[in-house]
């Protein structure tokens, strides 16, 4: 994703992930460190779209896709390994069976396949995250 330093690339997994193993980002208290794989995306317009052609029944590879496509850059949203700090929920959306909530983060360190690199900056991106405890 962006800003996570020069010369680095958070390994994207979309591809190899199934739609059920890229909501993993778990979803720690405000302020306090975490770590998955997930989708994340640069804004929270962007995220929301993702839950929303989701929920239409696309499915993960096709959503990011398009979002991507849509706002003309590819890297806009994707699956990635990332340590982060919560910040704040922007959204709680329905997506299928299930609530998720689309929440600001920092990311502090990218998985880029070979080890973890710490992003240069702190860099806010949108993860969507299973709501804990509540489902529809």
């Amino acid at each position: 994703m962006r800003g996570l330093g020069a010369g680095m690339s958070v390994l994207l997994l979309a591809a190899a992930l199934t739609p059920a193993s890229a909501q993993s980002i778990s979803a720690p208290s405000r302020g306090q460190p975490g770590v998955g794989v997930g989708i994340i995306c640069n804004t929270p317009e962007q995220a929301e779209r993702f839950v929303g052609l989701r929920d239409n029944g696309a499915n993960v590879p096709v959503a990011l896709n398009t979002v991507n496509t849509e706002v003309r850059d590819a890297t806009a949203c994707g699956v990635a390994a990332v340590a982060f700090l919560r910040d704040q929920t922007v959204a709680t959306r329905p997506m299928g069976n299930q609530l998720v909530q689309i929440v600001r983060i920092n990311v502090v360190a990218g998985f880029d396949g070979t080890g973890w690199q710490r992003a240069s900056a702190m860099n806010v991106q949108y993860a969507v995250i299973e709501a804990q405890g509540q489902s529809i």
